[in-house]
């Protein structure tokens, strides 16, 4: 089923209209931020790593950020 994810996943990827990949926070449907680098317009390979690395690093529980 599209769109289901488990509450324990604090991070998503999502495809765009122009065909790029986005990290999306799934609190806040924002993308996610790295540094002052905003996880957008990527390739998915790139956007589903980076992904994998924000959710062991701030998981569902964990209310931090990346800086």
């Amino acid at each position: 089923m599209q769109g289901f994810r488990p509450p324990e996943i604090r991070y998503a990827v999502r495809i765009e209209s122009n065909g790029t990949w986005t990290v999306f926070d799934t609190f806040t449907d924002q993308p996610a931020e790295i540094g002052s680098r905003l996880t957008t317009e990527m390739q998915m390979s790139d956007a589903e790593e980076i992904m994998h690395v924000l959710n062991l690093i701030h998981p569902a529980n964990d209310n931090g950020t990346i800086n």
